[in-house]
């Protein structure tokens, strides 16, 4: 019963510590979905070479769509004639970050690594689509994937529903009602996890037992990667979390653009939609550019202090009390809502 305590206590100093800046986060996609429109994404995503590939990567590195969104949108601009490397210069940098995850990165890790974040973002979309629109045929789009899951993606979300008249409910629907709901089970997931490594792993194990060793270390941490669906906002306390257990800020920062860049649902996703080549190409990509930025990051020092990571995770104050009860009861209605979607269609 004591460790169990010890878990929950874990997992809500995590919660709270998060809540401020994902509601700020939401709140923010909320108001960049209203101006965005899936009807400008597909126009500029059309066609092959340079041109769409860059075009894709600028639109989806600050998009606010998870892990689980890129996948009907990637589906759509297939489905409308978007060339093979632009849908997977999209679905590369779309998932590793959003203006969310980017204010949760820099409150709790520092403004370098939210600015690194959509930089390995944008490199790793931009060279991923374009190696993709070299080396793999531009077949004509399957619809066999259909649009499923709970999706916070722009499309649905154009038309007559957007007006400046309903400017505010729109952006407060979409942000914290459209957009929870389809983060709501990995952000829960990812603060778990977080609170479970918190729990068992010992705080020098990264010292201790990876022997600062970093091809150990980053193996270690994409091995996590893989199996574990997290959003980019997700991520975050996990890598946080990581820092706390000895891991080097390299390692931390792979986990931020590969937990949610390579995941094995993203992966099975792509390969459905682009092939099974330029799915491989997306993946190492993505590893490839996390893999340098960890190294960059260790050999030029860049680190979180001890200091701002304890007062991100562990200090507590009223704000953070209340705006934890806010998230926790969107959280609820969410995961509610869910529930009544599946058991009623």
């Amino acid at each position: 019963m004591v460790l169990i305590a010890q878990y929950f206590s874990h997992f809500q100093q995590v919660f709270c510590a998060m809540a401020p800046w994902l509601l700020a986060g939401y709140f923010l996609a909320g108001v960049i979905a209203f101006f965005l429109r899936v009807e400008t994404v597909k126009k500029h995503l059309g066609g092959k070479g340079f041109l769409p590939v860059l075009k894709a990567v600028l639109i989806g590195v600050p998009l606010p769509v998870c892990s689980c969104g890129v996948i009907p949108i990637a589906t759509a601009l297939r489905n409308e004639g978007a060339g093979k490397g632009a849908t997977g210069a999209f679905f590369i940098s779309t998932p590793q970050t959003g203006i969310d995850s980017i204010i949760v990165t820099a409150s709790m890790m520092g403004l370098p690594f939210a600015v690194i974040r959509p930089v390995v973002a944008l490199l790793s979309g931009l060279s991923g689509g374009l190696l993709i629109s070299k080396f793999c045929s531009s077949s004509p789009a399957s619809a066999a994937v259909e649009k499923k899951g709970h999706c916070c993606c722009c499309s649905g979300s154009s038309g007559n529903e957007k007006s400046w008249k309903n400017a505010p409910a729109f952006i407060l629907s979409y942000g914290f009602l459209r957009m929870m709901k389809s983060t709501a089970p990995s952000l829960l997931q990812g603060m778990a996890v977080a609170a479970l490594i918190q729990q068992i792993l010992p705080a020098d194990f990264g010292q201790a037992y990876l022997k600062s060793n970093t091809f150990l270390e980053f193996a270690a941490v994409l091995l996590l990667s893989v199996p574990l669906y997290v959003c980019s906002s997700a991520s975050v306390p996990v890598a946080v979390t990581l820092l706390l257990k000895g891991f080097s800020p390299g390692a931390a920062l792979l986990f931020l653009i590969a937990g949610p860049g390579i995941h094995s649902v993203s992966i099975t996703s792509m390969r459905q939609i682009i092939g099974t080549k330029a799915a491989a190409i997306a993946v190492g990509a993505v590893a490839f550019w996390a893999i340098v930025s960890g190294v960059l990051v260790n050999l030029t020092g860049v680190s979180v202090s001890a200091v701002q990571i304890n007062n991100a995770v562990n200090s507590s104050s009223a704000m953070k009390t209340v705006c934890g009860i806010i998230l926790f009861l969107l959280v609820l209605r969410a995961l509610i809502a869910r529930w009544w979607e599946k058991y009623n269609r």
